[in-house]
């Protein structure tokens, strides 16, 4: 299945001025769009979150990045909009730093169906661990989405973090940044493929503008359930000699 991807590398704006931006948007019908984490400073609630939906003038799958929202208690949530209408949705479950004293952190990692692929989605310093994305390569992930909001300073370690997790699962992995001042974009597709001999990545980076490209999934499903048909050999192997003791 071929699958387009434009990341927006927004800045970070207060609640009325990402309405006016999301409404003036005219992306590509077929493209599936992803925003950067927290492109949203203003707090939002569900009447908030229907002041956004009501806002987006196009039908395309949205990875609506992350907003800080207001549920009983304060998560860092992505949600999935189709249509505008609310898909799905993903709480981060490891907080960083600061963040573990204002949010509430997510309990329960979730695959999405998107159509004819499955989608993860790993807020930011998710992706630093690597047993949450082992667990959307078991559940047979076609792609993770990683909206991000990682400090300039720090773009050569995430970027890191995004090809090994890519490599060693065999899923493209979308991260995308702000490019606010302290955050600078450099957002980073990372796209594993077959090819004769072995398996391939593909790195697009995009500095300051959006980040687009097209994937083809055929090209790696194979490879991702070798690698799991290996791995599961694996545990097989270490279980019997473990018995055997």
């Amino acid at each position: 299945m071929i699958l387009k991807i434009r990341g927006i590398q927004s800045r970070r704006m207060p609640l009325d001025d990402a309405i006016e931006y999301l409404s003036s948007m005219k992306p590509g019908s077929d493209e599936i769009i992803v925003f950067p984490e927290k492109f949203i400073t203003t707090k939002v609630n569900s009447n908030d979150l229907d002041r956004i939906l009501d806002c987006i003038k196009f039908n395309n799958n949205v990875i609506l990045g992350s907003l800080s929202y207001e549920d009983r208690f304060l998560f860092n949530r992505t949600f999935i909009i189709k249509d505008k209408t609310v898909t799905g949705w993903q709480d981060k479950i490891n907080l960083y730093r600061a963040e573990a004293a204002k949010y509430t952190p997510g309990n329960e990692l979730k695959i999405f169906d998107m159509g004819d692929y499955r989608a993860g989605i790993l807020v930011c310093y998710d992706l630093d661990f690597p047993d949450y994305a082992r667990i959307l390569f078991r559940k047979h992930c076609d792609i993770i989405f990683n909206p991000s909001l990682i400090r300039k300073d720090f773009h050569r370690e995430w970027h890191w973090y995004v090809k090994t997790r890519a490599l060693e699962n065999r899923i493209p992995v979308i991260s995308i940044n702000s490019i606010s001042d302290d955050f600078m974009g450099d957002s980073i597709i990372a796209y594993p493929h077959r090819e004769e001999g072995g398996v391939r990545l593909d790195i697009i980076k995009q500095k300051m503008n959006d980040i687009v490209y097209t994937l083809d999934t055929d090209a790696y499903v194979t490879s991702r359930e070798e690698r799991l048909r290996e791995e599961n050999m694996m545990i097989d192997r270490v279980l019997t000699y473990q018995k055997s003791l």
